[in-house]
């Protein structure tokens, strides 16, 4: 809990009650392995052999269950697994393109537990030829230097590999726009005006695809097409001349249209789609209790022209997977009293939103082929089975993935904190970009990041980041653009093919060693217990 309360101290400023809750509940997994790994303790079991398989297996767990009574799309936390801490070791990771970032967990543990073998028993036993290492010891160093070879010797040959090809140029805009769970440091308008103003930067560098961050848009509802059917002076009927609308209501239709022709203005400059985040009304039904209320989807929204020029939502992706409690207090359905008591504690700067109900695929044009590509929003993309969900190809046949690429867009703006009268962006913003270089090896796609507050970037399919936003060494609460060009990969993981194979192996075998320390601790209690009777 300890080690939690430190990592995750950028949540502090934004719920405290969610913060105790999350490291006493993330304790818990640790504490699991940690009875597990003193009972092979107590029996001489190899560490180097047992810490792994239970301590992947509770990794494996913590992404699916961190809160028991939510559905499976509200919960899990993939925060602090032992690969990510070898994200710079591009060669060493390359296996989880099989494994998925498991395998790298699997090794790391291994080598933490052959040290910590050789640390409690003796090095050497004495034999009529002198001293000699111990057997348990030589088999645990042996084999971490075998599989480290072969990782190192697999890892060279997948980075060697001539599969990939040009792809889309590809223009990314960040701003810096804290959010406080008071609100937002600026309004929606300055938001857009400033994404507008700095993509102009972007007009001329023959870009085939801009980004904006996570929600960057801002108003809601941003669709051309509902808003160009919409006149803001219409009357109830000839005779009266009383308008349908009031003056504030009139205000809003027109500011929303004027932004929409800035808007379409800008993707004619770029001669490009513009994928931005945005909030759009949810394609489910309204609430049968409140007929007035109104549905709100996280989205991701591709705007583009047609053949007359006009510029429309070509592609909408509505986030599936939100983040438990700031986006989607549970229970709102099943259990309307219990919604009611929860949400009390989410600021309501925290919009509820409807999750999306199917993946989507986006389209482009580059340099006369059409390149395909999935937008994970936010927090969802750090789940390895959402990712590959988006590119889960049909067959191993080089070029059957689904999309080419993956496009992220994030807010990272709550993670920035007021200090000494200063912003200080949190270490969130580095943890967050290092998931996506395993999102990249795992599936052999490209991957670029447009990240409010930062760290917006692109990093290739062997998970190199290639290139950040920067501003005088500063990646964290900086302005800037930044102008790619990808590169796409031929080659279908065999982790994009047949998902979390090895980790679910692997969680087998932990709760074979459980059931077997189980029954060993009642067969020892039936002994202790038959030796007491004895007089």
């Amino acid at each position: 809990m300890v080690f939690w309360a430190i990592g995750l101290y950028w949540l502090t400023w934004i719920t405290l009650v969610g913060y105790f809750l999350l490291i006493a509940l993330l304790g818990v997994y640790w504490l699991i392995a940690g009875v597990v790994i003193r009972q092979a303790f107590r029996r001489r079991w190899p560490i180097w052999i047992t810490l792994p398989v239970i301590w992947v297996a509770m990794e494996y767990a913590r992404a699916f269950m961190l809160w028991p009574v939510l559905p499976a799309r509200l919960s899990g936390f993939t925060w602090f697994f032992l690969a990510h801490s070898q994200y710079k070791c591009i060669r060493l990771i390359q296996i989880a393109d099989i494994t998925g970032q498991y395998g790298v967990s699997f090794f790391v543990a291994m080598v933490n537990g052959a040290i910590i073998d050789a640390l409690v028993q003796p090095l050497f036993v004495k034999t009529s030829q002198g001293g000699r290492i111990t057997r348990k010891i030589a088999t645990a160093v042996g084999a971490c230097i075998f599989i480290t070879v072969g990782l190192i010797c697999y890892g060279n040959w997948r980075v060697n590999q001539e599969t990939r090809t040009p792809g889309p140029k590809v223009g990314i805009v960040q701003q810096a726009f804290p959010i406080t769970v008071s609100g937002r440091e600026a309004s929606e308008q300055e938001i857009f005006d400033a994404h507008l103003d700095s993509s102009r930067l972007l007009i001329g560098a023959d870009c085939d695809l801009v980004v904006w961050p996570e929600s960057m848009v801002g108003f809601w509802n941003m669709d051309p097409d509902y808003w160009g059917r919409i006149n803001p002076d219409a009357v109830i009927d000839g005779t009266t001349a009383k308008p349908i609308f009031t003056k504030e209501q009139q205000q809003i239709i027109r500011t929303y249209q004027r932004n929409l022709r800035r808007l379409a203005g800008l993707v004619r400059q770029l001669g490009c789609p513009l994928l931005a985040g945005g909030s759009m009304p949810a394609k489910t039904p309204r609430d049968k209790s409140d007929p007035r209320s109104v549905r709100v989807c996280n989205s991701a929204l591709l705007f583009a022209r047609d053949e007359t020029g006009a510029v429309h939502i070509i592609g909408r992706y509505d986030k599936i997977h939100l983040v438990p409690f700031s986006e989607c207090v549970p229970f709102r359905h099943r259990w309307p009293w219990l919604y009611k008591q929860l949400r009390r504690f989410v600021p309501p700067v925290m919009q509820q939103l409807e999750p999306g109900e199917k993946l989507v695929r986006f389209e482009i044009n580059s340099d006369g082929r059409t390149v395909r590509f999935s937008a994970p929003i936010c927090y969802e993309g750090t789940f390895a089975r959402h990712c590959r969900a988006m590119v889960k190809p049909a067959s191993l046949k080089p070029g059957a993935k689904r999309v080419d690429m993956l496009v992220n867009i994030s807010n990272d703006g709550w993670f920035v904190h007021r200090f000494s009268g200063k912003m200080h962006a949190s270490t969130e913003l580095d943890q967050h970009l290092t998931q996506y270089v395993f999102r990249a090896i795992e599936n052999r796609t490209p991957i670029i990041r447009a990240v409010n507050t930062g760290i917006s970037g692109y990093i290739d399919s062997n998970g190199i980041i290639k290139a950040t936003v920067e501003h005088l060494g500063k990646r964290k609460m900086v302005v800037g653009n930044l102008v790619v060009k990808t590169f796409v990969d031929t080659r279908v993981s065999l982790y994009s093919f047949i998902g979390d194979i090895f980790a679910q192996i692997v969680c087998l075998a932990a709760g074979v060693v459980i059931v077997v320390f189980i029954i060993r601790n009642r067969q020892e209690s039936k002994r202790s217990a038959s030796k007491g009777r004895k007089p």
